[in-house]
């Protein structure tokens, strides 16, 4: 028996009030789990409401039953039916699918989602488009097998964008010989640690919403416990 580990974190532009971005955790129906990432266009309440449609669609169509690919496909054109081409937004979907033994990754954004694997780490990016905009958007898919220690993460672009208005920019060499160091057990800390050297990079007041999303499989684990903890502001 295994263990999916999970683990995210998010910050709204400026340290403030809404973030454009939003961040869901929903279980499979043949089991595994999918988190799910959505960025809205631009930032603040409205953006807040685009991100929120979007991810809770998947959510929705997940926990129905349907295959990655065909969510993405369907948010894309839920957005782009309700707001007539004129809104866009980012999607990332990381699956554990136990039905299937693999993980699958849909994507439509920019940002790149980086893999660790037999103590490799390497990205996918590239040919992903936005959503909302055009009517046959479709996302680029990618399906690994479910081994165990391997870790996806990915995130919105202003954790890939942090401290370039300063003139620097994340170590992106040294997280990734890190990432392919890491044990699952330990992602928890690890994203917490990532994000703190992104806030630190935009002097703690993000000129963007930053958010980052991970999931890794522990491979040695009996215990049929299930845990979650969240740390939310009021």
């Amino acid at each position: 028996m295994g263990r999916i580990e999970v683990a995210w974190s998010k910050v709204p532009k400026g340290g403030l009030g809404q973030s454009g971005d939003s961040i869901e955790l929903v279980e499979r129906p043949l089991g595994g789990l999918s988190l799910v990432l959505a960025d809205g266009q631009g930032s603040g309440l409205a953006a807040r409401r685009i991100s929120r449609m979007v991810a809770m669609k998947a959510v929705q169509l997940i926990a129905d039953g349907s295959r990655d690919g065909a969510v993405a496909r369907a948010v894309q054109d839920m957005l782009y039916t309700a707001r007539e081409g004129r809104v866009t937004a980012t999607l990332a979907l990381l699956s554990v699918d136990l039905h299937t033994k693999t993980l699958v990754i849909a994507r439509n954004a920019p940002c790149p989602v980086l893999v660790k694997q037999a103590e490799r780490v390497f990205r996918l990016e590239g040919h992903a488009e936005v959503i909302g905009t055009y009517r046959k958007t479709r996302p680029a898919m990618t399906e690994l097998s479910a081994d165990a220690g391997s870790i996806l993460l990915t995130f919105s672009d202003g954790f890939m964008n942090a401290g370039k208005r300063y003139g620097k920019s994340l170590d992106w060499n040294a997280w990734e010989s890190r990432l392919a160091a890491l044990s699952p057990l330990d992602l928890e800390g690890f994203v917490t640690e990532f994000m703190d050297e992104a806030l630190e990079l935009e002097k703690r007041r993000p000129s963007d919403d930053i958010s980052l999303m991970a999931l890794g499989l522990e491979g040695e684990d009996d215990s049929a416990i299930r845990r979650l903890h969240a740390s939310i502001p009021y």
